[in-house]
């Protein structure tokens, strides 16, 4: 028996795939479905011929899928030149990160791979008309909310799905305590900038003071070990690169800020005091195009996405939870700065590092929490947790978990969609790559209205 491993296909378009052109030469196993309905996932298992004097360069399997109704298609290729391969080549179309004719890698995996990382490779593409976007690691070349603001744009901010980072500025370690490291604490691979770059929408700051200045921050309180973590991005950098990004890009961003920590406060950190907060308000101030909602307007998730964005303006939304018993918002309420209870959604982790346990949980609450469109927005956490001592010294890094759950973001989440439930916040840790542009794109196209 050769080499075998999985292949999924992830129709995240309006279209059906239909199959043409299937040859291969030397590979134990190449059968593809005929057709590949839209919405749908197909496990395709593949293996590669491998025999007594058997030279394996010569494998070989190409394909074509065309787009039901269109001019529209991509080709599947396996070879196995120094090691084995897939790729699809986007022979007849072209994405908002890839250029028609160009080639994405998929790479290789075994099915001897074990659990908990995932058993195969996939691909996934999704939109409609002339508005696709593929699994790659390149970022976009459009403004996405932009680019969809046709289809979108009539829908209420609850009606919408987008791509959101966890602890989205810890991709840098800007000091932090003794048993804060990169293993434990970084939950990023690509700065603010970057995750832009690759449709990340939703942003989860966590405001820190450290020497004097204002950071991201990424801490908890250890038993044995009390206040543990790391300092990220700079919140100043963080204004600089969203700046710089809605010059040109008249998108939505939402800040969502919370789990604010004085660190200079001795060893027992304390939340930001009404002093500090106005301070940290002043700094954020500097983000251009905060969003005005009109006058009385109580809930921002009910505006359209064509009244936030339509006039070819970007639209800044900050969101603020604080204690409300003691601390308010002051002067900056008005200014683009808003209590969370202006913006209600759901967010509740699993708190688990199996990511069986995560699907098991994040998909019952978005069935049991949001199963009408009209409930408040629902962000899909899909972010292991170390839990234990052992997680931390000699376990897989945050950033390796992150791994195991990007594929299935592709292959669990959509199934799981329908015109009454889907997620509106896809949130994600080391948001390095297109995928969760792709599971958003495909969720606006197939179920949202």
């Amino acid at each position: 028996m050769g080499h075998g491993g999985y292949l999924y296909l992830v129709n995240g378009t309006t279209y059906d795939w239909h199959l043409s052109g299937q040859t291969s030469e030397f590979m134990e196993r190449w059968i593809f479905p005929s057709v590949i309905p839209s919405g749908s996932v197909e496990e395709v298992y593949l293996e590669w011929g491998q025999y007594l004097g058997h030279d394996p360069t010569r494998d070989k399997g190409d394909l074509t899928y065309t787009l039901a109704g269109t001019e529209h298609n991509f080709q599947v290729e396996a070879r196995a030149i120094s090691s084995f391969q897939l790729s699809v080549c986007l022979g007849g179309i072209s994405t908002w990160n890839n250029r028609q004719g160009e080639t994405i890698d998929l790479s290789w995996v075994d099915r001897s791979t074990q659990y908990p990382r995932f058993n195969g490779v996939y691909f996934i593409l999704s939109g409609t008309g002339h508005d696709f976007v593929s699994s790659s690691t390149r970022p976009l070349t459009v403004s996405w909310m932009q680019a969809s603001l046709e289809m979108i744009g009539k829908r209420p901010l609850r009606h919408v799905c987008m791509p959101g980072s966890h602890d989205s500025g810890i991709s840098v370690i800007n000091g932090g305590t003794l048993f804060g490291d990169a293993r434990s604490s970084q939950t990023q691979a690509n700065s603010i900038a970057d995750q832009l770059a690759l449709g990340i929408r939703f942003f989860d700051i966590r405001p820190v003071i450290a020497g004097g200045g204002f950071y991201t921050g990424h801490y908890g309180n250890l038993p044995g070990l009390g206040w543990q973590g790391v300092n990220g991005q700079s919140i100043r950098q963080i204004i600089q690169q969203m700046n710089a990004f809605t010059a040109s890009n008249k998108e939505l961003l939402i800040l969502s800020i919370s789990h604010d920590f004085n660190t200079d406060a001795g060893r027992h950190y304390r939340g930001f005091n009404q002093e500090e907060w106005d301070r940290f308000l002043q700094e954020l101030s500097g983000l251009d195009s905060l969003f005005l909602s009109p006058q009385g307007t109580p809930d921002l998730t009910l505006l359209t996405m064509n009244q936030l964005i339509g006039n070819k303006q970007a639209a800044v939304i900050v969101v603020i939870f604080i204690d409300r018993s003691h601390l308010t918002l002051g002067n900056f309420t008005g200014r683009g700065f808003y209590y969370d209870s202006q913006f209600p959604f759901y967010d509740n982790y699993a708190n688990s590092n199996d990511p069986k346990v995560l699907m098991e949980d994040q998909l019952r609450k978005l069935h049991l929490e949001r199963n009408h469109p009209d409930k408040p927005l629902f962000s899909l956490d899909w972010t292991l947790t170390q839990r234990t001592l052992q997680d931390v010294t000699i376990g897989p890094s945050v950033l390796e978990m992150a791994s195991f759950m990007d594929p299935r973001l592709v292959t669990n989440v959509i199934p799981s969609c329908s015109a009454k439930t889907f997620p509106n916040i896809l949130s994600i840790d080391k948001a390095d790559n297109a995928t969760s542009i792709a599971v958003a794109t495909a969720i606006n196209a197939l179920f949202a209205s």
